[in-house]
């Protein structure tokens, strides 16, 4: 018996118990009947139990080198070294679905295992939900995707990953992007079961504020990481191209970004309900959407995987995501309406609402560039469109965006005050000084003369409301006690260091897009090249054989540092070649060498880039996330649990 086997029996098992585990917690549910939905919460954790089984025998099928499964020869090799080899796993088509499935288990089962602060109503609906879409893709990894497929005759050695996938971004990037995709079920399972049950009111967003933000989190840094991968790894300069499957992964991002906002305007005065259920919704619906996009080939990009069988399957799945969320909206869409009057336009309020408006704008624009080359095909014509397209369509709209955060916070809730209008001049001071500072340096690119000013509005709001909370604790408690009101409101506090993070994210995406500077040079040995004020002396070639590739090495002196940029050619691949940028990194630049290729004389061709403030979108990125973590340590709300009636109370 191969370890193939145990897997592929793990799955089959899979399936039934997460069905019989739906059912179970579906008639619990109805019945009102505590053993019922308990037997569901084991046998949630009993799906994890076996889908742990299942990937195990995976990868220890890649370590064994077990090239008679199909899957194992086509991602891995003899010369892999472990820890690629390891990766692989998730690798291809269908080990991915199995990671899917794997995290969508796990995070089923640290729910169950920590539900006792969600609403005991909404639990079993929960967990059939998430069985429901677990279900879906234990079916698919059974038929039409099973990575544990043996062939006839096993070959002597594997095909191997792609030479861009044996990099250090391998290991983190993908699984990081899939889990991220993977944690929005858990929202949506909630929004499903709050409208079955009809618990339409803000108990199920407390319930879910975790998940969500933790879900936020994943995926901003699966998308970070990415952006690092391909700015590192890609050779050509940028670190985001949108292209189709980086937009797909954007846009549950960007719905999730207003649903975190608008949320707290249905804490805070009861409103959006409907709309607050929506974004929930719409956030997974766009994951199964680009799970389709990336699964199908339909679209092209140079994350797709080929033309496939699963592609109808994930259609057949958003169909049936649509109609089912569509249905239970509609059925509760008089319970959806607010009593409450709406706030002023210039309100905090209003600036929330026209915030997701203004996001959800941006996700139209990225869906519509997304999908445009499929619905131009059908007539015909197949149209792209580039990097121009999403710059002129979506830039107004996230200028509007930063202009709102900038102003938002100091507006209370109810309507403008001539405290707020004072508390204004702040932002307002801080923009012009920014803009003025521009003009006085020669800039006159209008993008940029609203960018890098609203980010300074955004972070003149950010430090005057973190110096207000530290004033006011330095009032009660002196310096000792300064720091107490941001220690006990975590949660508001929290969300103005992940606004600054976005700040410094923000400053160095502007800078680098404006003011890269670039230039292809042929030097001999000996010659320089200046950039921005960058000077690099060329020095000559080498040429390397390594186990698996060969290397063209080319060094270049930068101050007492030496870059050397390079081109490998693996011979196995059919001479398919690949380029490894040099980067050297300040705080103010990058300074990022591409070898073009060399010439018989001695010479090479270069194109340097100086690309300013990258570094700054990196740590920016870990701020963000470290202003999410605070906020999310926050004191838990207590959430009333409705007491359910014992079996035997309920059977008589």
């Amino acid at each position: 018996m191969h370890f193939s086997d145990v897997g592929i029996i793990s799955l089959i098992l899979a399936v039934g118990v997460a069905l019989s585990t739906g059912i179970v917690a579906v008639l619990g549910a109805m019945r009102h009947n505590l053993r019922l939905i308990a037997g569901a919460r084991w046998g949630a954790l009993g799906v994890t139990l076996l889908l742990i089984l299942a990937s195990a025998s995976l990868i220890i099928s890649f370590l064994i080198h077990d090239f008679g499964v199909n899957y194992v020869a086509q991602q891995s090799s003899l010369t892999m070294p472990w820890y690629f080899t390891t990766a692989a796993f998730y690798g291809g088509q269908e080990g991915s679905l199995l990671y899917w499935a794997l995290m969508l288990s796990i995070f089923s089962a640290i729910f169950v295992l920590t539900s006792r602060q969600a609403s005991a109503v909404l639990v079993p609906y929960v967990i059939a939900t998430l069985m429901g879409i677990q279900i879906f893709f234990l079916l698919v990894l059974t038929t039409v995707s099973n990575p544990f497929v043996r062939l006839p005759v096993a070959p002597p050695d594997g095909v191997g990953l792609n030479p861009l996938l044996m990099d250090p971004g391998m290991l983190v990037h993908p699984p990081m992007l899939l889990m991220g995709y993977m944690s929005f079920s858990l929202s949506f399972a909630f929004a499903v079961a709050a409208l079955i049950t009809g618990k339409l009111d803000s108990e199920w967003l407390r319930s879910i504020r975790r998940w969500t933000l933790a879900s936020w989190s994943i995926q901003t840094t699966g998308l970070l990481l990415g952006a690092w991968w391909a700015y590192h790894v890609l050779g050509w300069g940028g670190y985001w191209g949108w292209d189709p499957v980086e937009n797909v992964a954007l846009m549950p991002w960007l719905a999730t970004t207003a649903y975190l906002h608008s949320s707290q305007v249905q804490e805070r005065r009861g409103r959006l309900r409907a709309w607050n259920f929506g974004l929930v919704i719409t956030a997974f619906l766009l994951v199964v959407f680009g799970t389709f996009i990336v699964r199908s080939g339909v679209v092209p990009s140079v994350h797709t995987f080929a033309i496939s069988a699963i592609g109808p399957w994930f259609f057949a799945f958003l169909f049936i995501c649509i109609v089912f969320s569509g249905v239970l909206l509609a059925l509760r869409a008089g319970g959806l309406k607010s009593a409450h009057e709406p706030a002023p336009a210039v309100s905090r309020e209003g600036a929330f609402v026209l915030q997701n408006l203004l996001l959800i704008g941006v996700v139209g624009v990225v869906f519509w560039g997304t999908v445009l080359p499929l619905v131009s095909g059908l007539f015909g014509q197949e149209r792209v469109v580039g990097a121009s397209y999403y710059e002129r369509a979506a830039g107004p709209l996230l200028v509007a965006v930063l202009a709102l955060m900038a102003a938002g916070p100091l507006l209370p809730w109810r309507g403008m005050g001539r405290q707020a209008a004072r508390a204004l001049r702040w932002p307002v001071a801080a923009a012009a000084a920014m803009l003025i500072l521009m003009l006085a340096a020669g800039v006159r690119s209008v993008p940029a003369l609203l960018t890098l000013p609203a980010t300074c509005g955004v972070a003149a709001t950010c430090a005057l409301e973190l110096w207000r909370a530290i004033a006011r604790g330095r009032r009660q408690g002196g310096w000792a006690g300064a720091l107490a009101p941001l220690a006990r409101r975590r949660r508001r506090y929290g969300a103005y260091l992940a606004h600054l993070g976005l700040v410094v994210v923000v400053a160095g995406i502007a800078s680098s897009h404006f003011w890269q500077q670039e230039r292809d040079v042929t030097l001999s040995p000996g010659q320089q090249v200046s950039v921005s004020g960058y000077t690099l002396t060329y020095r000559g070639t080498d040429q390397r054989q390594l186990p698996d590739h060969s290397e063209l090495v080319a060094a270049m002196t930068f101050g007492d540092k030496t870059l050397e940029p390079a081109r490998a050619t693996y011979a196995g691949l059919g001479g398919q070649s690949l380029t490894h940028v040099a980067i050297s990194t300040t705080a103010t630049a990058d300074v990022y060498v591409i070898l073009i290729g060399a010439n018989p004389d001695g010479s090479a061709t270069f194109r340097v880039l100086v690309n300013p403030l990258v570094s700054w979108i990196w740590a920016g990125a870990i701020v963000i996330i470290v202003g999410v973590g605070l906020g999310n340590l926050g004191e838990r709300r207590p959430v009333p649990v409705p007491a359910l009636v014992p079996a035997r109370q309920a059977a008589s």
